[in-house]
């Protein structure tokens, strides 16, 4: 039994290894023990050279492993499986799960050894194909899918680093007519063409063709996880009349994705296949999504071609939607100062990203239109109140929101206050660049933000700075250093833990509080040393900054790197 467990997950690191392996079950199969039927996963991370791997017959071992489930090949061993040989011998009747990690090609090239190991493994059920280096990817087309699946019937889960052929000429028409893969319920494909990557300098190109999902959709009708990701591009862009085609043949199917919960999309040209995707694909067709990820980031930067279409997405998804993430947009054009509208109500919304520029949202709009939203991260805008309510009004408008995180903002404490007024299960905050104005306490003279009715158990601080005037002033006018805080409106309360703090200023009364530490939120864009440090206490000594956490002993506190 002991031997057993030891056999059923074989790693391989070296080529003496794997014909030790070979001998061993060999000899192992003329004796009482034979050890072959033991092994379930193989993983042979070694990346052999084209004599070592002929001269131990390495397509032989696995007559010897009967039982196999899982393979994990790296490199171009695969080259060296005879397919001939093991599909007669059906030596993969038990494999269900193939990884395989091949180099990148020096030329563009239709290669045809992967694919046909690939489709030797008849009762495959999930498929990852992973690309390594520089060079051209594995191209696969139409007639490749059809093939692999007329040979992988049985093929749920495919995970591919490979390049999608743009060339629909000779196969478009045969489209409506390919046998689907009603197994095939996950898909999750990196197109890339070609990958150069030079030290700080990256040489690469790539084509995308938006028909691709005019495929999938008569390929894999009970798809329900799709994910995309095509970037780099540098082909032509789509004029008016192939536009108006492909908007054609996407609606000829109206049973497309009708199943299809998650679509993550990942691309450097958004407004000219994402958006017709989008809107004349996944909500002509009424697509049921639940979970939806887009990503228009273009080298680190946001695409501002043309502003995204916020208040639509939601609109069309309201009622199905339970995630949403949008990065790398521009929210609104640059001379509007219109604010992000959540038109409709989202029950069953749980966690929503906003990233990009110009974001500009209501936060009691938000609480109100996601009543379900658990997680919470804005990035790149300013958070607004619409309506001030009172403290009787929010105790019947409750909200269970977890986790917040703001990154690159600007925000008005009152804004936090309505947060720690309106969402008490708050535990997570993760305050990254925060720009935080007007914010003096009438009652102490400091710059406060007020979150009494919060009970963090985790607080990360990264570039925090805030100013007590709503004049506009320089970097060197913000005040980059916080203390967090206990405040206590009754100095008998927890008294041996309280400590009292010196008046700061005499026109401001004394106050009592439980320092639980100081942090230095600098500005990277500055240089920053301990003199800066000295001198930014200094200027502001009557503005001691104040996050008020009340009874939080289990707070964590994190800096980022």
């Amino acid at each position: 039994m002991f031997q057993e467990i030891l056999w059923k997950n074989i790693y391989i690191h070296d080529c003496d290894s794997l014909q030790n392996l070979i001998d061993m079950v060999k000899v192992s199969q003329s004796t009482s023990i034979f050890r072959g039927p033991w092994v379930y996963s193989l993983h042979i991370n070694y990346y052999c050279s084209a004599p070592e791997i002929l001269a131990i017959q390495f397509s032989e071992l696995f007559r010897y492993l009967p039982n196999l489930k899982c393979l994990h090949l790296n490199g171009e061993i695969y080259k060296y499986i005879y397919t001939d040989t093991t599909r007669s011998d059906n030596v993969w009747n038990s494999l269900e799960i193939l990884i395989v990690k091949y180099s990148a090609y020096t030329e563009r090239q239709s290669t045809k050894e992967l694919p046909e190991f690939i489709n030797t493994c008849n009762m495959l059920q999930q498929l990852q194909i992973i690309k390594y280096g520089d060079g051209f990817c594995l191209e696969f087309g139409v007639e490749d899918f059809n093939n692999m699946h007329q040979n992988l019937q049985s093929l749920s889960f495919i995970d591919a680093e490979m390049y999608l052929s743009s060339d629909f000429l000779t196969t478009l028409n045969t489209i409506p007519y390919t046998t689907p893969a009603l197994s095939v319920t996950s898909l999750d494909i990196n197109s890339k063409k070609y990958e150069n990557h030079d030290g700080e300098f990256s040489r690469n190109w790539n084509e995308w063709n938006p028909l691709w999902l005019y495929y999938f959709g008569y390929k894999y009708p009970n798809l329900r996880y799709l994910k995309l990701e095509a970037t780099d591009m540098c082909s032509d862009a789509i004029s008016s009349d192939e536009r108006q085609t492909m908007i054609s043949l996407f609606r000829s199917n109206p049973n497309a994705f009708q199943h299809l919960e998650t679509f993550d999309l990942t691309t450097d040209r958004y407004f000219e296949s994402s958006d017709l995707i989008l809107w004349e694909l996944l909500c002509a067709l009424r697509v049921p999504l639940k979970h939806l990820s887009l990503d228009a980031t273009n080298n680190y930067a946001v695409d501002d071609s043309n502003p995204v279409d916020f208040s639509r997405i939601i609109q069309s998804f309201s009622e199905t939607l339970e995630t949403l993430s949008l990065t790398g947009f521009l929210y609104r054009e640059v001379d509007q100062n219109s604010v992000m509208e959540i038109p409709s109500y989202c029950p069953f919304l749980t966690n929503l990203c906003i990233s990009g520029s110009d974001v500009l949202l209501y936060i009691d709009s938000i609480l109100d239109r996601c009543v379900a939203l658990k997680q919470l991260e804005i990035c790149g805008g300013r958070l607004l109140i619409k309506s001030r309510t009172t403290t009787e009004e929010t105790d019947q408008h409750q909200h269970s929101l977890r986790s917040l995180t703001l990154e690159k903002c600007s925000i008005a404490p009152e804004v936090l206050t309505c947060i720690s007024f309106r969402c008490r299960n708050l535990k997570r905050m993760d305050l990254r660049s925060l720009w935080i104005g007007e914010s003096v306490c009438e009652k102490t003279g400091c710059l406060l933000i007020d979150m009494s009715h919060t009970f963090l158990k985790t607080l990360k601080i990264g570039q925090v700075q805030f100013h007590g005037s709503d004049r506009i002033h320089s970097y060197g006018d913000w005040a980059s250093l916080v203390l967090v805080s206990e405040l206590y409106d009754n100095p008998l309360s927890n008294e041996r833990d309280t400590i009292k703090r010196t008046e700061i200023d005499s026109n401001y009364p004394r106050t009592e509080c439980n320092n639980i530490t100081w942090l230095y939120t600098y500005n990277d864009m500055e240089y920053t040393d301990c003199f800066q440090f000295a001198d930014i206490y200094i200027q502001f000594r009557a503005c001691l900054l104040l996050f008020v956490l009340l009874q939080k002993k289990d707070i964590v506190l994190q800096k980022p790197n």
